[in-house]
């Protein structure tokens, strides 16, 4: 009779176990479901890469840039600045950044991407594009195709990278334009950026026309003036051109941002609470609400690396 007892237990003992093991594997396997799932998403994930330009010097291009990945950072995005200004190095200057190596070395000496991404402020991390970005155009296809797959994994840290590109509508620039699904111009009050402004669109409207342009308007007094600045450039666009910006925000006239500069320090940083950064706040606020380009889709750190290495391989 005790034996029996015996018997009965450890069976019901053995159930138990068996129970226990059939939930481990089950929870095992649906973390690994859901690891596998995470890791696919991460793989197909591509970063926002967004050419930042402007008309013609003086306007806060790089003030803009500089400003806005921080901004974008607060809201919980990696960010990565290039910077893609071959004949400046504004950013670097403006953060108070020494990078140790630029894109120059990741390709002809063989420095690894991590070595060339420097830490910035806010956990916004930058590269310097230096004459790296014309050697790619260099390359032959089997050294580009090595160095493009180095830099692709930029899409699987970044939610967002800004090119801040040199001003103008000389080669160097318009070949990031060519290459860029989204264009953020950066325009003033002045007539001439207003000018400068309108050919830049001229410029997309035959050569990129599908690129996603947003308007930032700076140095403005305030809400009525920068209204009538994206009025006048959607009148001329939209009479001469096929081609509709969006006003992506303004930014006024604020003593802070010139401090800032003096003190290789972002506006945003350096004094928060003033109107200038809080207009920055608004247009980061409005760059994450809107996620869909005139594409539908963000194509990437590749897709836009082949382009740029087209544009840049027919006008050497």
């Amino acid at each position: 009779m005790g034996m029996g007892v015996n018997t009965l237990a450890e069976l019901n003992s053995r159930v138990d176990q068996a129970e226990r093991l059939r939930r481990i594997v089950s929870d095992l396997k649906q973390r690994s479901d859901e690891i596998i799932r995470e890791n696919s998403q991460k793989m197909n994930h591509s970063a926002r890469l967004i050419a930042v330009t402007s008309g013609k010097g003086g306007v806060g291009k790089t003030s803009v840039t500089a400003n806005l990945a921080i901004e974008l950072s607060r809201l919980g995005n990696k960010v990565i600045i290039i910077d893609g200004d071959l004949g400046l190095a504004n950013i670097e200057v403006m953060m108070g950044i020494v990078p140790k190596y630029s894109l120059y070395e990741m390709i002809r000496l063989d420095i690894s991407l991590s070595e060339v991404i420097t830490e910035g402020p806010n956990g916004v991390k930058f590269i310097s594009g230096g004459s790296g970005i014309m050697e790619m155009a260099s390359l032959d296809r089997q050294k580009f195709q090595r160095i493009i797959n180095s830099l692709s994994a930029l899409d699987r840290y970044a939610d967002f990278i800004l090119i801040d590109t040199g001003a103008g509508i000389s080669q160097n620039v318009t070949n990031f334009l060519v290459a860029a699904d989204e264009v953020i111009l950066v325009t003033n009050p002045e007539p001439t950026s207003i000018t400068d402004s309108y050919a830049i669109l001229k410029f997309l409207d035959s050569q990129n026309p599908q690129c996603d342009v947003k308007v930032v308007v700076n140095m403005v007094e305030g809400l009525s003036e920068a209204n009538e600045i994206i009025r006048r450039l959607n009148a001329a666009a939209e009479r001469f051109l096929n081609i509709k910006v969006k006003n992506l925000g303004y930014i006024v006239e604020d003593n802070n941002v010139s401090k800032g500069i003096k003190i290789q320090s972002p506006f945003v940083l350096s004094s928060p609470r003033c109107d200038a950064a809080k207009n920055i706040k608004d247009i980061a606020d409005r760059l994450v609400a809107n996620k869909e380009n005139a594409y539908g889709t963000t194509e990437g750190v590749k897709s836009f690396l082949a382009r740029l290495y087209r544009a840049f391989s027919t006008t050497t």
